[in-house]
């Protein structure tokens, strides 16, 4: 049983919109460089006679030009490109690793290679968790020698004796 479509229902459907407006993403993709702005354009919609008049149109490349200043500021450009291109020749690679020509070390290699960009690496710097999170630090420190300090005053009595009589007095 065919159900019938009312054409004037489809006029109420929410159309998909993309979170930065057309031109604005447009403006993106063309800073980016990955694909010609022709190309780009047509998936935006932008054909014949209003992409020619978009090409004259000093404003948008000028905004091109600034999109592609940030994009290489903060080194996105480069990173999506380097990842597109990770992209394809993995795929290449994985067919080659797969294939009964290849040989144990590059097989090998794939699978580092597979694990590197996966980020299944170990970590040199990771830290093992050991108890339950507290440590307990004891120092021992010897204690500072004293230095005392001893005063000796002389007896009044023995400066006024002469060194003679000092004799006498110790000797007896």
């Amino acid at each position: 049983m065919p159900t019938e479509i009312n054409l004037d229902e489809l006029d109420n459907v929410p159309v998909y919109k993309p979170a930065l407006s057309p031109s604005q993403e447009l403006i993106m993709n063309v800073a980016m460089g990955m694909e010609e702005p022709e190309v780009l354009a047509a998936r935006y919609g932008i054909e014949g006679e209003e992409w020619e008049k978009l090409k004259e149109y000093k404003p948008f490349w000028m905004a091109v030009e600034r999109q592609k200043a940030e994009l290489e500021a903060s080194g996105l450009t480069f990173k999506i490109k380097a990842k597109a291109l990770t992209e394809d020749v993995f795929e290449e690679a994985y067919k080659i690793a797969r294939g009964h020509d290849a040989t144990l070390m590059q097989k090998l290699e794939f699978i580092k290679l597979g694990a590197k960009l996966a980020d299944m690496e170990p970590r040199a710097n990771t830290q093992v968790a050991s108890g339950p999170g507290f440590s307990i630090s004891i120092n021992f420190s010897t204690p500072k020698p004293e230095n005392k300090i001893i005063d000796i005053t002389p007896d009044e009595s023995s400066e006024l004796q002469s060194p003679e009589e000092r004799r006498t007095l110790s000797s007896e």
